[in-house]
């Protein structure tokens, strides 16, 4: 069954370059995966929450095993650090059902 990722994002203006080389890095991953990106928007606004992320990602994979296994692969994980670095705000969901 299609298991759908959000991903809430934020970067840091100090860090730009990182998160771009994150977002540059993760681009060929998710294709080799077969991974179908269904929306990407920024934020208008927020109606509720501390955190207002900039930018708002969903992810479409083929089931949830395939879901926690890209983000459990080794290329992804060699990833955590630049993207922890560089982004103010970072979360990323698994949705079930």
């Amino acid at each position: 069954m299609t298991t759908h990722v959000i991903v809430l994002s934020k970067p840091d203006p100090a860090k730009a370059d990182g998160a771009r080389r994150y977002a540059d890095a993760v681009q060929p991953l998710l294709k080799a995966a077969g991974v179908i990106p269904t929306l990407r928007a920024p934020v208008a606004a927020s109606v509720a929450g501390k955190t207002t992320p900039a930018t708002v990602l969903v992810l479409e994979f083929a089931d949830a095993a395939a879901a926690s296994g890209f983000f459990d692969q080794p290329a992804y994980r060699d990833l955590i650090p630049l993207r922890d670095d560089s982004f103010a705000h970072m979360e990323i969901h698994i949705l079930g059902g």
